[in-house]
């Protein structure tokens, strides 16, 4: 059986933790978490350890990764540096997800308990779909996006490489998010986003 390793230690990390038995996939045994921060988990109660920094882990051949690590350009670049040296990633989505027609999506992503995939919908590698998110039909969202709790992205949105969308953001039907841009939590979004531009507010306007 494949030993499974989290990425990351912090609060996303103990969250897919905890709904790890949640999981459709159940081919695995976990056996802890890496972080370069080895404190991450003292004064919690988890079984698990952390077993190495992200620095110095080596992986093996019976190893596979989940990528719990939120801000989009952090996780792309550990991603890429653990994938040269022979990681390999899964995807995860939870039991109570609905998932529709002709969703892909992508290796080391993870699909929250309660997340809604509607149909004709492409997600890159490494996407994050946190709880009860909703994805519109024909939507398509880049590698390494974030998209926290309650968002929803309408039908035929698109979102370029490592968006990150704040909980209970919106963004409208067909609106296009360029790469690394960032989108303040309760926003909402009616035209194009900027690359690496942050925007806020109802309507989202950048700051």
């Amino acid at each position: 059986m494949n030993k499974l390793i989290i990425v990351g230690a912090g609060g996303l990390a103990r969250m897919i933790h905890s709904w790890l038995t949640d999981f459709t996939d159940q081919s695995w045994e976990p056996i802890g978490f890496i972080s370069d921060n080895l404190n991450l988990l003292d004064g919690y109660k988890y079984d698990l350890p952390i077993i190495s920094s992200i620095q110095d882990y080596r992986p093996e051949t019976d190893h596979i990764l989940v990528m719990a690590i939120a801000d989009p350009k952090t996780k792309l670049a550990i991603a890429n540096v653990l994938e040269e040296r022979g990681a390999r990633f899964i995807t995860l989505i939870h039991s109570t997800a609905i998932i529709g027609k002709n969703v892909e999506i992508g290796k080391g992503s993870v699909v929250c308990p309660r997340a809604v995939l509607t149909c004709d919908i492409q997600l890159g590698s490494f996407v994050l779909l946190n709880l009860g998110v909703t994805i519109g039909h024909d939507v398509c969202i880049g590698n390494g996006c974030t998209i926290n709790s309650h968002s929803d992205v309408t039908g035929c949105a698109q979102l370029g490489t490592g968006v990150f969308l704040g909980s209970h953001a919106v963004i409208t039907p067909s609106v296009k998010v360029r790469d690394f841009a960032k989108i303040g939590a309760g926003s909402v979004v009616i035209k194009q986003v900027s690359q690496d531009t942050t925007v806020f507010g109802i309507p989202a306007k950048r700051i």
